[in-house]
């Protein structure tokens, strides 16, 4: 997993408020996470959010940590092998909001070269996810109950058109 993390380091330069994310930006971010996504953690799996922070970190082959102007994270989102895509982030991320969207769809493009389909639930009552899926070119498909406790959640996708 970290050999491909590595020899993404040239690719993510491009990527203004983006780095590859490290261990400790999971424990960092883990009491800072908006309530919301605190929230849809419990929903889908029941775990802490240091759990959920680990496992997402983990489980992507491509970890992304959003930071400020001083490098400090604001939140992390990856990608899994079969194109699950997460995102979980403090209410920092406020802050940076606009370069964070301007940035986003370029790695949401690149990512989507990799993976001709990037897929996953949010929790319906997550409404800034909502709007960054949607920001970022995300189709909803479905609305369903998900996760450990069979909350609503919407079941989204992004097909990459040049496959």
């Amino acid at each position: 997993m970290q050999v491909g993390k590595v020899s993404m380091s040239q690719q993510v330069k491009e990527f203004n408020g983006f780095r590859l994310s490290i261990h400790e930006d999971c424990k960092y971010l883990a009491d800072r996470l908006r309530y919301e996504d605190k929230r849809e953690i419990l929903a889908n799996s029941g775990s802490t959010p240091y759990s959920a922070l680990l496992r997402g970190y983990v489980a992507s082959e491509f970890c992304f940590t959003i930071v400020d102007k001083e490098n400090v994270p604001v939140g992390m989102f990856g990608v899994s092998k079969e194109g699950a895509i997460w995102l979980l982030a403090s209410n920092d991320i406020y802050r940076i909001r606009f370069s964070f969207l301007r940035e986003s769809r370029k790695v949401i493009d690149f990512l989507n070269q990799k993976y001709p389909t990037l897929w996953n639930y949010v929790d319906c009552r997550n409404e800034l996810h909502i709007r960054w899926l949607k920001w970022c070119g995300f189709k909803f498909l479905r609305k369903t109950n998900y996760g450990v406790l069979k909350q609503p959640f919407y079941e989204f996708i992004k097909l990459c058109v040049t496959h």
